[in-house]
């Protein structure tokens, strides 16, 4: 008995020990926007995105922060994530304009989490599909700099409603390109919207027609003609991918709510 009761005060100690092997990490000092844990990424690889994302905190005050671990050992992929993007308040205060990529190699498990100002462009659906249609196919064949690279662009372009989707197969029309009830109910809308602003003789129609143009959210025309949604990467589009721009500055205190996906590859 008194052997069965040590055996399970070790098992005990050696969970207990395992469970502090992996701790939450301190924001880094000098203050780096590509964290690489694992020493995955070549130092080139690693000056040449951190690069890229320091340019874009410069021109947006967006900030976008790729972290990799090689486990996150007992914590959840996305609880983890989660509880590093509070603690180092990525984004700006007040804006919360963060995301965080966390890849933990040994789990082969990977999370994107997004703050509350970026969870309206994009929303947990994006981050999904950003880890299905970017992450996951270039980890697999153990590309993981065109991954981490594609899919922070990827975010940049969400951030920019320029993330369109995949069209989506519906039932019976076997994925036809044509133009979807959405679409057609949008320019409805649309034409009502400007025909009732537009009233008045002929020499003001034209006046009324731009301010009804301008006054609709330029994301509804960005994406009005794009046929299926968010969701697919084409691979271009980064303007941030050179050099340019002094150190990074530092996190901005931004505030994260749960919103972002995980998934494995």
């Amino acid at each position: 008995m008194k052997h069965f009761l040590l055996l399970g005060l070790v098992w005990l100690a050696s969970f207990a020990l395992h469970a502090q092997e992996v701790a939450i990490p301190d924001p880094p000092n000098p203050p780096r926007l590509v964290n690489d844990y694992a020493n995955l990424l070549s130092g080139e690889e690693r000056n040449r995105l951190e690069r890229k994302l320091v340019a874009y905190d410069d021109t947006t005050s967006t900030q976008i922060a790729v972290i990799i671990v090689p486990t996150t050992g007992d914590y959840e992929i996305a609880d983890y994530a989660q509880r590093v993007a509070q603690k180092w308040g990525i984004g700006q205060q007040g804006k919360d304009n963060g995301a965080l990529i966390v890849a933990a190699i040994n789990d082969r498990k990977v999370s994107v989490q997004i703050g509350y100002g970026m969870e309206a462009y994009a929303p947990d659906v994006v981050a999904g599909r950003i880890i299905d249609n970017v992450i996951r196919p270039a980890f697999r064949n153990e590309n993981y700099y065109q991954g981490l690279d594609q899919a922070t662009t990827a975010l940049m372009q969400a951030a920019a409603g320029q993330f369109e989707a995949e069209p989506r197969a519906r039932d019976g029309d076997g994925g036809s390109p044509g133009m979807s009830i959405g679409m057609i109910i949008f320019f409805i809308i649309l034409v009502v919207f400007l025909i009732s602003r537009g009233g008045g003789g002929r020499g003001g129609g034209r006046t009324y027609r731009n301010r009804g143009m301008s006054s609709i959210p330029w994301w509804m025309l960005a994406n009005s003609g794009r046929g299926g949604g968010w969701g697919n990467f084409s691979g271009g589009g980064g303007s941030f991918g050179g050099g340019g721009g002094g150190g990074f500055g530092g996190f901005g205190g931004g505030s994260f709510g749960g919103g972002g996906a995980s998934g494995s590859w």
